[in-house]
């Protein structure tokens, strides 16, 4: 059977007459699409958007910067080498790649058609320095569209560590669809940590595709701290033996605020393993969404997988759906699944109140606690102290806005 598909809505019809092309008929997943029923887009497909067009200048504010990183800055998918560091260390090289028309899903398909380049980076040693892609979206007085893409090659026996923000300019509605592709070649180490901070008013769909070869390590983390909907698709297939893969992340929603992630985990080969902790809280009128498949094909033997979903409520008006799924066509194997939800705990905000805390604060200690056990996996000091600010920055703004 067919997919089902929203088609002939203003976005596709908005786009085509702006760049002189044939609409490609808004093919957006619709509720019928499985990996997308928790993940309506109605409010998305309602929104004539057009490309991007507007100026940035300067990188905004919020953006957290790393002494010592490299920085490559994308302002609505275009590589601004003024607003950049081009000095990468050893090991690596960057450059502007065209973009494959390979097709994979609509969004993936989408992107490929319009993204007007991509940020290639070539890893062919132990970089050093962490690289720190900023992905900003803007607006300006009318609602538009991006398609940022970034392919990375790290080749047999490298390693890198890179940084991804991705954010947009305030009071604006926009809708950022990033595409990333990484190989990690035989041997070799990519560490990506991702932060998803959109403003309030946009939408970011992001597709990530990782291919992991014999022996090669992917560690991946990624938060969510706001949007109006965010959905972060991670793919990856483990191709080569003895490949290994930590996959994990955390949010923190508010408001009105939706976010979905949804992770594919494809064990090709024998004698890999993959690991999974995501871990959420949610308040206000926010849904939470995680799916998480792991598929072991009939000739991956000795496959280790595992993954853990927990979330915690902070009041009675939200949401989560969580979706774990186990895939297994091979007999020696060990893969297991686990997903949590509830509120805090009152002995434990007992326990901190009859030590003199106030509520405000024991909430924040207990929520930051609990989202720990995710950030913690992160192996790079400077990110795991980046991330847990930011998660310490939101429960700040939560404890204003309560």
């Amino acid at each position: 059977m067919k997919p089902s598909l929203i088609t002939d809505h203003p976005f596709g019809e908005a786009y085509a007459k702006r760049l002189g092309v044939s609409p490609w008929g808004g093919n957006l997943p619709g509720p019928k699409v499985e990996e997308w029923r928790f993940t309506p887009l109605r409010s998305l497909a309602k929104i004539a958007f057009a490309p991007a067009t507007a100026k940035v200048d300067a990188i905004p504010n919020n953006v957290p910067l790393i002494a010592g990183a490299a920085r490559l800055v994308l302002v609505n998918g275009t590589y601004r080498k003024d607003l950049s560091t081009v000095d990468l260390g050893k090991g690596v090289e960057v450059y502007q790649g065209k973009v494959s028309a390979k097709q994979g899903s609509s969004l993936v398909a989408l992107n490929a058609a319009y993204a007007p380049q991509s940020l290639a980076l070539h890893v062919t040693g132990v970089a050093k320095k962490v690289i720190h892609i900023i992905s900003i979206s803007a607006a300006g007085s009318e609602p538009a569209v991006a398609h940022p893409r970034i392919n990375v090659t790290a080749e047999n026996g490298s390693s890198v560590t890179l940084l991804e923000s991705h954010v947009g300019l305030p009071g604006q509605t926009y809708f950022s669809n990033p595409v990333a592709s990484i190989a990690v070649g035989e041997g070799a180490t990519v560490r990506r940590y991702v932060s998803v901070d959109e403003d309030s008013e946009a939408f970011h769909l992001a597709t990530s595709l990782v291919n992991v070869a014999a022996g090669g390590i992917f560690e991946g983390f990624h938060l969510g701290l706001g949007g109006a909907l965010v959905r972060q698709e991670i793919r990856v297939a483990l191709t080569g033996e003895n490949a290994k893969v930590h996959l994990n992340g955390a949010y923190a929603l508010g408001g009105a605020s939706h976010h979905d992630f949804t992770t594919v985990m494809d064990h090709q080969v024998p004698n890999c393993a993959s690991s999974q902790v995501f871990k959420g809280v949610v308040d206000g009128e926010s849904h939470g969404v995680y799916q998480g498949r792991i598929h072991v094909a009939r000739d991956a033997q000795k496959t280790d997988a595992r993954q853990v979903h927990k979330a915690l409520f902070l009041s009675r008006g939200p949401q989560i759906d969580c979706k774990p799924e186990l895939e297994i066509y091979a007999d020696d194997v060990q893969c297991a699944h686990g997903a949590a939800t509830g509120e805090i705990d009152a002995n434990h905000l007992f326990y901190l109140a009859a030590r003199g805390i106030d509520p405000e604060t024991a909430r924040s200690l207990l929520v930051e606690g609990f989202l720990a056990d995710a950030v913690n996996e992160i192996n790079t000091e400077t990110v795991r102290d980046l991330f847990g600010s930011a998660i310490s920055a939101w429960l700040k703004k939560r404890e204003v806005r309560a």
